[in-house]
């Protein structure tokens, strides 16, 4: 990824505006796999200030599946500290950037749902988001986490 997606200009944005990266080089400080319990490279963990994770993804991504997956991080760090008018200002950008990645969308319309609902008490937007993922994404995890709705 340090080739290829680290020097995309988009991915260099995004990290300067969102994170403080830090980067380990397993084959010189490999007590670092067992720190973060993590058996495979390239791993990026989310972390806050506090160290609570919130997000953690294996495996190489390209410059559109890093920023699907790190805006995804974002959203979530606003979601687990209970900030949700953050959460829900956020989503819409995490919905862009995971517009037409299979894998992620889906996670990306749960969560933007949740957020919309838990900032504003309208649960028109929860199920309505959660209805649209249903429609888009019928065969995904996250619709069937939600597919109770329609029962």
């Amino acid at each position: 990824m340090g080739a290829v997606t680290y020097p995309d200009p988009k991915v260099e944005s995004y990290i300067q505006e969102h994170f403080i990266p830090v980067q380990f080089n397993v084959v010189d400080q490999p007590d670092v796999m067992d720190r973060f319990n993590t058996p495979w490279t390239p791993t990026l963990i989310v972390e806050d200030a506090e160290g609570r994770e919130h997000r953690r993804c294996q495996g190489y991504l390209d410059a559109p599946r890093f920023l699907a997956e790190m805006s995804l991080a974002v959203l979530k760090d606003a979601i687990d500290r209970r900030d949700f008018e953050t959460a829900h200002q956020r989503a819409m950008q995490t919905l862009e950037l995971t517009r037409g990645d299979a894998y992620r969308e889906p996670e990306a319309l749960y969560w933007s749902a949740v957020a919309g609902y838990k900032a504003g008490g309208d649960t028109k937007t929860l199920l309505g988001g959660w209805n649209r993922l249903l429609d888009e994404f019928s065969g995904s995890e996250w619709a069937r986490r939600v597919e109770f709705i329609r029962s």
